[in-house]
């Protein structure tokens, strides 16, 4: 039986839950169950006559076009709680060009609570058809042309009447109607007012994203941007103010203006401060157009980007740098792909990118990107456009119902029955210019409400993913504003050759000191705007890296003759550049019969000419063109290449060899040859003969002379005899030709001489 009656009522609660709001909306104004009098059914506002004690649920006639502008201004208390008087103030316009009399503001209220945002979204703008119960009147006032006035509607806590069973908390629907004295409606404005009860509600966790990015170059757009009532001037107060919205700072508008003019340097020092009170984002250097460089394929641009981040003065304050900003527009696959080979965690991507197919989404999502996933930050659009641009979501919205619509918005996913509730991220574009009042206001809203909290954006970063299912990602999409491919390519090449020359010739780092900066300039996001004075900055980018390196050049022989196997070849370095650089000469001759081998490395000075000398090997006789150019260490061309015309003919100097080595050879057997024929002298072969006997000796000795006295002619002749030379010599002198004597001994071996002289031995010895 106990469980019987439990189930009893818990039927008969549901029942009253669904029919209280449905007499309270049939039913007149008075106590539930029945009629009351128009006295009690109908409270006047202050000085207002008595409300006509009927609900009405059609709408009333409506004047084409609208001859009042209804504008409501304040809505309190923002959350209505039960046994609260619920005041609205509201401003009457009269847009026509004749005074206006008897005009009766009144208050309409829906106390259907909507269970999905279409049905909010319904009631805002009307097309739902329905208007509510008329539950008060404002005295008639009459409204001057082109006047206004402002009427106040306060409904007592007794006649609020809205469900306080378990669970009926959230948004009802709210307008303010003026009507003439006929009852025609001349406007009205819809609102919400929202209903809280004393009990524990889910809450939706807000984070709240500003982008802090330049849309404009040049110093002159910075100083105006950062003056007071500059779109980045009203940045700045926010930040100062809202210590609870997160900015995604450029590093690079932050260091530009750090050195700008006097309302920049103020601008930079205040949102320095600021940023050290809360979360902050650091993106990419010069807020980088991820889709130009994806498109590119030129993923290594973006890292240089981060990394300049993450060594810019945000790091001073902790700024995450692994979150990038998509562009405005159509995020592709191909973007997320590169984004994620670059080392980012997360993209903010558009307000109408990666919308959920059916129902409602929490901010996070997981995208595949290549060999790994990307966390996908989306903003809700209507959300955002409320603290944006909060016209476009309803025309003539004021801060009052634009808060209570936030409010509403949020309550109505914190109701929806989810096992954990939505993560929403605010996130305006980047061209937002805050409006303070309607910033404030909307923070304070969320600060205070029972159904939202305020986190950062980390928060969401570290929630999981719900797997709504939502809207694909087309392959590549390519924005008409965006850089070219091939300027792109151009830019990261640049950079490419830049880096790899400084590192080439030895450069510790002044050839490359603001290279990053210059090449990503161009690539920022807000040149989609100014496409003419970007390409004039890609311009001037490439020319500046061309011109670092082309700092160093050679010089070598206009023309060269080898006549040798090897040759010195002399050239010389000319250094332009600021810094040192170590290089060598590398020689390329185009035929095979020369050979070169690169020189040793040699540190040619800033701003001066060095040579160096290089040896050639000449293989064959041949006439080659050669080339020669300079290169770093690791072999990389670190200048022009120069050409010049060698004929080559070794074998001249073979040749000579040859000569020379044949006529030694001859003059050697010449000189064997006359050797062999001249035979011994006395001097030449004595010690060739064998031991001489003494006997021989004086027989030697005793026919040494021709008289065989042992005496020499010569010796014997006096000074005025003629010798047999002398006659010779008289002959000559006469034209007869000199007899030469006939030396017999001479001619004749020495062996043999002494074999001739010994005697005979006698026969009968």
């Amino acid at each position: 039986m106990t469980a019987l009656r439990r189930r009893l009522a818990a039927a008969v609660l549901a029942v009253a839950t669904v029919a209280t709001p449905l007499l309270a909306a049939v039913l007149p104004v008075g106590a539930p169950g029945g009629p009351t009098s128009a006295a009690a059914a109908s409270p006047r506002a202050a000085g207002a006559p008595a409300a006509t004690p009927t609900a009405v649920l059609a709408p009333t006639a409506v004047a084409a076009p609208s001859a009042v502008t209804v504008q409501i201004t304040s809505v309190t208390p923002t959350v209505l709680q039960p046994g609260q008087d619920l005041t609205v103030t509201a401003t009457l316009v009269n847009r026509t060009s004749a005074d206006l009399t008897n005009v009766v503001a009144d208050l309409r209220l829906n106390r259907f609570r909507p269970l999905s945002r279409n049905e909010l979204d319904g009631w805002a703008t009307g097309s739902s058809g329905a208007v509510g119960t008329r539950v008060l009147n404002a005295d008639p006032v009459s409204i001057p042309a082109g006047g206004q006035v402002t009427v106040q509607l306060t409904l007592p806590a007794a006649l609020v009447r809205l469900s306080t069973l378990a669970g009926n908390w959230g948004p009802r629907g709210l307008a303010v109607e003026a009507l003439s004295s006929g009852g025609t409606q001349l406007g009205i404005q819809r609102t919400f007012v929202l209903w809280m009860l004393n009990q524990v509600v889910p809450q939706v966790q807000v984070a709240v994203l500003a982008p802090v990015t330049a849309t404009s170059s040049g110093a002159a757009a910075l100083e105006q941007a950062t003056a007071q009532g500059g779109r980045l001037d009203a940045l700045a107060a926010l930040a100062t103010a809202e210590p609870d919205v997160e900015m995604a700072v450029d590093p690079a508008l932050l260091t530009a203006a750090s050195t700008g003019g006097p309302n920049a340097t103020a601008w930079s020092q205040r949102l320095t401060a600021a940023l050290a009170r809360r979360d902050a984002l650091a993106l990419p250097w010069g807020d980088t157009d991820l889709g130009a460089v994806a498109h590119a394929g030129r993923p290594g641009l973006l890292t240089a980007a981060m990394s300049l981040a993450a060594s810019s003065p945000l790091a001073g304050v902790n700024a995450r740098t692994d979150v990038v900003w998509a562009p405005d527009g159509t995020l592709d696959k191909q973007t997320v792909d590169m984004v994620a080979a670059a080392g980012a965690r997360a993209i903010v991507v558009g307000t109408t990118t990666l919308q959920p197919t059916t129902g409602a989404a929490t901010a996070l999502t997981t995208l595949d990107a290549g060999h790994g996933t990307l966390a996908a930050l989306v903003p809700d659009g209507l959300l955002t456009d409320l603290l944006a641009a909060p016209d476009d979501v309803q025309p003539g919205a004021t801060t009052a119902t634009t808060v209570q619509r936030l409010l509403a918005e949020l309550a109505v996913l914190a109701h929806d029955g989810s096992a954990r509730p939505h993560d929403v991220l605010i996130a305006p574009g980047r061209g937002w210019t805050p409006d303070a009042t309607l910033a404030t206001a909307l923070l304070d809203a969320l600060h205070t409400s029972p159904w939202s909290r305020l986190v950062p954006v980390s928060a969401l970063l570290g929630a999981e993913d719900q797997g709504t299912a939502r809207a694909t990602l087309p392959a590549s999409a390519v924005d008409p504003s965006e850089l070219s491919p091939g300027d792109v390519r151009a830019l990261a090449d640049a950079r490419s050759a830049t880096t790899a020359f400084a590192h080439a010739i030895g450069d510790g780092g002044p050839l490359t000191a603001g290279l990053d900066q210059t090449v990503l300039a161009p690539l920022g996001v807000a040149w989609r705007a100014d496409t003419a004075g970007r390409d004039v900055l890609v311009k001037k980018a490439l020319a500046g890296t061309t011109a670092t390196r082309t700092g160093l050049s050679l010089t070598g022989p206009p023309s060269l003759s080898i006549i040798s196997a090897s040759a010195p070849v002399r050239f010389v370095v000319h250094n332009s550049l600021s810094v040192p650089a170590t290089v060598s000469v590398a020689v390329d001759p185009h035929k095979a019969c020369l050979r070169s081998v690169r020189s040793d490395p040699v540190t040619a000075p800033a701003g001066t000419d060095t040579a160096v000398v290089v040896d050639l090997e000449a293989i064959a006789n041949c006439d080659v063109t050669v080339d020669a150019t300079l290169v770093g260490n690791d072999g990389t061309a670190v200048s022009g290449a120069i050409g010049f015309a060698a004929r080559v003919a070794p074998t001249i100097e073979n040749v000579f060899t040859v000569v020379v080595g044949v006529l030694l050879a001859i003059g050697l057997v010449l000189g064997i040859i006359r050797t062999a024929r001249r035979g011994q002298s006395s001097r030449r072969g004595n010690r060739l003969s064998p031991e001489a006997d003494p006997d021989d000796e004086a027989h030697d000795e005793a026919s040494a002379a021709p008289d065989g006295t042992g005496h020499d002619d010569a010796a014997s002749h006096p000074p005025g005899d003629v010798h047999e030379d002398t006659a010779d010599a008289a002959g000559a002198a006469h034209g007869e030709p000199a007899v030469e004597p006939h030396d017999t001994a001479r001619d004749e071996p020495v062996a043999d001489r002494a074999v001739e002289a010994a005697p005979e031995p006698d026969a009968g010895a």
